[in-house]
């Protein structure tokens, strides 16, 4: 029986459909939207001839698509995100696609499921700060004050446990920290906003929880291993680097490129002046911070993976080698790319277009 994976043709989704066929896995199911890159996929079948590739080429907001994708299939790698647009559309695409889906799971008894959820979902802004954050932690109560993209992440992580409780399946949830490798030069929020040319530090001294794009692979891959147990676990990297750190390593390649550092105290200072003159405006300015999102996002808590590590996985590569293998590429396409990623970070009144990088 065919493994399905959802957002195959996606950053994560190339680099474990890759692993899984050079594992020796014999037939997959990549469910790919109409108008997605296959160019990856399609290189990976013609390297890989002994391993059967089928495409469901749809949509999961359809639930004819999601019955289609999960009929006759073993385990189901849930990938497929959304990381920045409306919040309805964020919404849709995390809690409503993820209903159709776990219907289809359901009616045709789909062994185990693999979400890919995010280290965001976790309840901390009444948190003291450096507090070390395992699994047993709540999900956030209010992400309604945080973002969109944290909002429909609990749904969606909230979603897939009540099923779970309800029905008959095999559910592990990862919960990776922001995800970054080659081709994927990530600027996660927690160690700078991005505004235009300006790059905004909060708590620059922060480790910051990220997880190479291989040692995520790995804990996929783990866990889609049949005496691998059920339950949530954190996915990020050993020897976590510092905001600073980060944003050093992304400057030596993103030219034009300014620092403005806060510290916490000021950064809910400024939450609070930005929280008045939104109401002042009668909403017509989008919500840029707030107090409870610099507290949840920017208070030195730290991730722990052991209970990932108790379950077998170890990083395949050091943070020191990821950080080298990630920026080491050519300077033009670094600055094309952070370009890019400039241009969508913030535009002045429309809040659907803030990015939220973190996984």
């Amino acid at each position: 029986m065919p493994i399905l994976l959802t957002g195959a043709s996606g950053f994560l989704g190339t680099k474990l459909v890759a692993h899984l066929c050079s594992s020796g896995e014999t037939h997959l199911r990549c469910f790919v939207r109409p108008n997605s890159d296959t160019s990856k996929l399609d290189g990976l079948r013609a390297k890989y001839p002994s391993t059967r590739f089928e495409y469901v080429v749809g949509n999961l907001l359809s639930r004819d698509d999601a019955y289609r994708a999960t009929h006759d299939v073993d385990m189901v790698y849930h990938l497929a995100a959304q990381m920045r647009g409306a919040a309805p559309s964020l919404y849709e695409n995390a809690v409503v696609a993820s209903r159709n889906l776990l219907e289809g799971v359901i009616a045709h008894r789909v062994r185990r499921v693999v979400l890919v959820s995010s280290i965001s979902v976790y309840g901390l802004s009444h948190l003291r700060r450096r507090v070390v954050i395992t699994e047993t932690q709540p999900l956030d109560p209010h992400p309604e004050q945080r973002d969109c993209y944290t909002f429909a992440k609990v749904r969606q992580d909230l979603l897939f446990q009540e099923y779970r409780r309800q029905n008959d399946f095999e559910l592990i949830v990862l919960r990776p920290g922001a995800i970054y490798g080659e081709s994927r030069h990530l600027l996660p929020s927690r160690a700078a906003l991005r505004l235009g040319p300006v790059l905004l530090q909060i708590a620059a001294h922060n480790p910051i929880p990220v997880v190479y794009v291989d040692n995520c692979v790995a804990a996929l891959a783990l866990a889609g291993s049949q005496t691998f147990p059920e339950g949530c676990y954190n996915v990020v990297d050993d020897n976590l680097p510092t905001g600073q750190e980060y944003v050093q390593a992304f400057r030596s390649v993103a030219d034009n490129v300014h620092c403005m550092k806060l510290s916490v105290p000021l950064a809910i200072l400024l939450s609070h002046l930005l929280d008045r003159y939104r109401s002042y405006s009668k909403g017509r300015i989008p919500r840029l911070l707030t107090p409870y999102q610099v507290r949840a996002t920017w208070g030195g808590h730290t991730f722990s993976n052991h209970k990932l590590k108790g379950a077998g996985w170890r990083p395949l590569v050091s943070t020191s080698d990821a950080m080298l293998c990630t920026f080491k590429g050519s300077k033009s396409e670094i600055q094309l790319a952070a370009a890019k990623e400039s241009s969508r970070t913030y535009i002045a009144g429309h809040p659907s277009r803030l990015v939220k990088s973190e996984n």
